[in-house]
Formats: structure tokens, C-alpha cells, sequence
């Protein structure tokens, strides 16, 4: 059940404050649940982490107790029957509550299954009563559901109004897209195929459809499980599209597990091209590895390396995704606002800098670099080049790519996106070029 495993792999989160995916594949592999129960599961505890900190303040607000003073097991449980009546429209509230207070049993005992039938049925007496019923809860600051540390950031550097635009973004399930490689397909027929599996998709660019309804069902596609369509996000995209490699060139791509950008850069070069990617992380390169041969590609070569000190073959191109706060996905992997410290964003920006200075020397001369992120934050982005072109008289920053949208450039000529802005993840991209 959905909700067994929602409760399983929400207490191990909160106990051990792992990365949310990891999580889940442990619990998946102890329970091997179906495909159906993994689909909603995934679903709930995205939604849950996602909105934390709204679910408690409303428990509190209904059921007068402390959140921190109940047991672990009985809060996963309350979140989960409270996003199902508040949020999820497909189930019936009655459902929620018999599906919850059946759990409570299960999993705790008979006590603790009336304070879940009584908290849930309050809550929704509340709804019942009132459409307004929440409306004293929305200015408190934990209806955002993002780390106040977080919050004073953005309201800083994005304005009250933008601060609750981009709120408003990432408290909701991201849009899902998927980069199609044309030398195997049209977007037209890649959206037509779609249909044939009842997956609703339009064109949204040259190499990208968006999906309007039915992405669950996308990893069962021949064309997915044949690596002619991948999951990724336009301005993901638009870092490869930035560095623009060319049919038979040598490409550089540090950091890069688990290799989406890799694969698109090795369409970009064809078969007489070469791709040398790299990470530093071996399990990681594993899945890169693994997906190379789900696509067919001959012309990626996976390595273990260091981006801060190994050796790499000279190039006239290099793409450096290097590791960052990941606030620009927040929306996309919901668990990383409550894993990040403030410190991180100064210990990123250092590990970053060390990166492009030492990678940097294996530029041709008249080659060309792109520094990315999928940081908000500017001392992660241009923060980090400023320093660097202060510091390495032989490079010089180019202007923008006439590939890309005119507003996804911001006004040093970098690539920039804002989930709140343009309707994609947060990223950043330089292109540089050595003189």
C-alpha cells in the first residue's frame, strides 16, 4: 500500500535527513512494491516533504497539539491524511480518514488510532464549515514550507512579490519534460507515439515537448526504454545548447554524472564527435554508465575524476555542471530545502571556484568553457566567474547564444532562469573562452 510505504520512507527522511530519492529506492527495494503503488507513493512523499512545514502548522492548528510531540510514525500518517483531504481532490475525504485510522492500527495501535480519526475528521468539519477556513494561516511564514533562513535570502534578493511567485512555483508539482533526439525521431512523431500511449504532450522547442498529462507512463514507452526520448528540463537543455557542440568534436563534461547533459552533447557531436565524461562520485558514473546503454551511444567514455586536481585530455569545448546548492530545482526535488544550511552556499561557491580554476587549464587556446549551475544563489554564479576572469587574464567572458530565448539572459550575457520567471528549473550558465 501506497501509504505504508509514504510512512516508511517519511520517518527514515526525517531521521535521517538522507537525500529523498535514496530513501525511497531503500524502502522500494525491501517491499518491491507494483508500479501503481511506487507511482503514488513517489507522488505523496514529494507532495509531503514539499509541504511540510504548511501540513504541521495546519495539525497544530487543528488538533492543539505540538507536532514534535508526536510520534513519528502517528505524524507521517496525519501529513499524509491531511495532503489527501486538503490537496487531493481524487480521493474522498471519508477515504482518507478509514485509509488513516486503518494504518494507525497497523502500524502503531488501537489508542492511537482515535486521536487519527478524531484530528482528521476535525479537519474536515473545518473545510465543511468554511472556504476561509485556513485564511489565518497563510501569513504565518510556515505556510510558505521553505527554511526562514531561506526565505530572508530570497525576499532580499527577489522582493516580497518575487519572493511569493517563486514560493507559489516550487510549493507545486514541476512541469515534466522530455528532450527528443532528432536523429531518430521528429518531435511530431515523438508526440504522436505519446498519444498512441495516451500521453497528452506540444511541442515547447526545438529539441523539447512538454507533458500535459499522463508522465507517469512515460518510462514504459519502447521510446524511453530505447533512449530515443529523455526526462530533462529545458534549461538544463539550454546549458548544452549555451556551449553549442558541433558535429565531430571533442567535449569535455566535468561533474557530470548522472549524465543526461552527456548524452545530449554526444547527439550534439555524432558519431565522428567525442564526449569524455567524468565525475567524481564512482556510483554515480555507474548510472551513467547504465544509461549509455539504454540510448546506443558508442562516443561517451565515463571516467572517475576529481574535478579539483586530475588530469584531463585538452579540449576545444568543456562543460563544467558543477555540484551547487541545487536551490534552482527546489521545486523538482523538494527535499533539498530542508537538507541545505546556510553555510553550504560559501562551501559550494569555494569547492566551484577550485573546480573551474583548475579544470580551466585544459582549454584549448580559442576553445571555449561553460561554468553551470542549478544554484539561485549569486555567490554560486556569477560570483564565482567574476573571481575567476580577476584572476585569469587569458579569459574573457562570451556574450549569449542566439539559440536561446532572449529573457533567459540575464545582463552580464549569462544564461539565468527562474522557476518563478520563465516557467523552468533555476539555472545558470557562462560561456567563456580562452584568448
Amino acid at each position: 500500500d501506497a501509504r505504508f510505504l509514504s510512512v516508511k520512507i517519511l520517518n527514515r527522511f526525517e531521521k535521517k535527513n538522507e537525500q529523498l530519492s535514496l530513501v525511497r529506492n531503500q524502502v522500494f527495494s525491501s517491499f518491491n512494491p507494483d508500479a501503481q503503488s511506487k507511482s503514488r507513493t513517489l507522488v505523496l512523499t514529494n507532495e509531503i516533504v514539499r509541504l511540510k512545514d504548511r501540513l504541521d502548522l495546519v495539525i497544530e492548528f487543528i488538533s492543539g497539539r505540538k507536532v514534535d510531540r508526536l510520534d513519528p510514525s502517528l505524524l507521517s500518517i496525519l501529513r499524509i491524511g491531511y495532503y489527501e483531504i486538503i490537496y487531493d481532490g481524487s480521493i474522498p475525504d471519508y477515504a482518507s480518514v478509514d485509509s488513516a485510522v486503518n494504518l494507525t492500527k497497523d502500524v502503531l495501535n488501537r489508542k492511537a488510532s482515535g486521536l487519527t480519526n478524531a484530528v482528521l475528521r476535525n479537519l474536515v468539519r473545518s473545510k465543511e464549515k468554511s472556504e476561509d477556513w485556513d485564511q489565518s494561516l497563510r501569513k504565518n511564514q510556515k505556510w510558505n514550507s521553505v527554511p526562514g533562513w531561506l526565505q530572508k535570502r530570497w525576499e532580499d534578493q527577489f522582493g516580497e512579490n518575487g519572493f511569493q511567485a517563486l514560493v507559489k512555483r516550487i510549493n507545486q508539482a514541476p512541469k515534466t519534460f522530455v528532450r527528443v533526439d532528432h536523429s531518430r525521431n521528429s518531435l511530431e512523431d515523438v508526440i504522436q507515439k505519446l498519444k498512441e500511449s495516451e500521453i497528452d504532450a506540444e511541442n515547447y522547442s526545438d529539441y523539447f515537448i512538454r507533458i500535459k498529462s499522463g508522465s507517469g507512463k512515460i518510462f514504459s514507452t519502447d521510446m524511453f526504454q530505447s533512449g530515443q526520448i529523455s526526462i530533462q528540463d529545458p534549461a538544463a537543455g539550454a546549458i548544452v545548447e549555451f556551449l553549442d557542440p558541433q558535429p565531430g568534436e571533442t567535449v569535455l563534461d566535468i561533474c557530470a554524472a548522472p549524465g543526461t547533459k552527456s548524452l545530449f552533447i554526444a547527439e550534439r557531436v555524432g558519431k565522428a564527435g567525442r564526449v569524455l565524461a567524468s565525475d567524481l562520485d564512482p556510483i554515480r558514473v555507474n548510472l551513467g554508465k547504465k544509461d549509455l546503454e539504454r540510448h546506443g551511444h558508442s562516443n561517451i567514455e565515463w571516467s572517475v575524476k576529481d574535478g579539483t586536481k586530475d588530469d584531463f585530455s585538452p579540449a576545444d569545448k568543456i562543460l563544467i555542471d558543477v555540484p551547487c546548492t541545487g536551490t534552482g530545482v527546489i521545486g523538482r526535488k523538494p527535499d533539498i530545502r530542508w537538507r541545505r544550511k546556510p553555510e553550504d552556499i560559501k562551501d559550494m561557491a569555494k569547492l566551484q571556484f577550485q573546480i573551474l580554476n583548475h579544470v580551466s587549464q585544459f582549454l584549448n587556446p580559442g576553445g571555449t568553457l561553460v561554468y553551470g549551475t542549478c544554484s539561485l544563489e549569486p555567490e554560486e554564479n556569477w560570483n564565482v566567474v567574476e573571481h575567476f576572469l580577476k584572476l585569469k587574464s587569458g579569459f574573457q567572458l562570451v556574450a549569449g547564444s542566439s539559440r536561446l530565448p532572449n529573457e533567459w539572459m540575464n545582463e552580464q550575457d549569462c544564461l539565468q532562469t527562474l522557476p518563478h520567471v520563465h516557467g523552468v528549473d533555476g539555472m545558470f550558465a557562462a560561456k567563456l573562452k580562452r584568448k
